[in-house]
């Protein structure tokens, strides 16, 4: 009667059972994290490649809108005042002195040219007076434009050469493509679409 007693009485201790760990855990999650990292790396190369693709769209538009440009200018020039050759340009108005600057493009081949006389020296005086700057910076259609299938080179070398000869001075400038203004331009519409990009995301 006691021995049941104290038995039934006397708690009843449960098999201990060792707790095994899965060695493969840590794999597992090492896995995990490398193929997590391998998507945002992925992720990050599409974003560059997305970035540098609208930047050369841009780079490469605001290059056609600008020689666009450039280009419906040079045809209402030709219309207005249709280039004359080089032999009829020195005979004319080298010779006689009355050149002051030629600005040569060689995209189309064709010189801009602009006289000096009196008068116009008056004029620019005077306005120049009133504004505070240089005569020069004004920009005007051109008085004489001229062609010649020849590199920028090669113009100036004609240019310096019949500058000599006549002996009188001649400025001589090149209007490559794109300008300073036309290439910071496109540099400032680039760097804004890209900040606007970079906002976004």
């Amino acid at each position: 009667m006691f021995s049941r007693l104290f038995f039934r009485a006397a708690p009843k201790f449960v098999k201990w059972t060792p707790v095994r760990f899965n060695a493969n855990t840590n794999s597992v999650d090492a896995a995990k994290m490398k193929a997590f990292q391998e998507r945002v790396d992925k992720a990050k190369v599409r974003r560059a490649y997305a970035l540098g693709g609208c930047l050369m769209f841009i780079w490469i538009s605001t290059h056609g809108i600008l020689l666009y440009k450039r280009r419906s200018e040079h045809r209402n020039l030709n219309e207005k005042l249709p280039p004359i050759s080089w032999e009829e340009f020195e005979e004319k108005y080298l010779a006689t002195g009355e050149v002051k600057t030629i600005i040569f493009q060689p995209h189309f081949e064709v010189a801009n040219v602009y006289l000096s006389s009196a008068r116009e020296q008056q004029m620019k005086e005077s306005l120049a007076t009133l504004v505070h700057t240089t005569p020069d910076k004004f920009s005007r259609p051109p008085d004489v434009r001229f062609y010649l299938e020849a590199s920028a080179e090669d113009v100036k070398h004609l240019v310096d050469t019949a500058a000599k000869k006549y002996k009188h001075h001649v400025d001589f400038e090149i209007d490559q493509f794109p300008s300073y203004r036309e290439l910071s331009f496109i540099v400032g519409s680039s760097l804004f679409v890209l900040a606007a990009i970079a906002m976004a995301k």
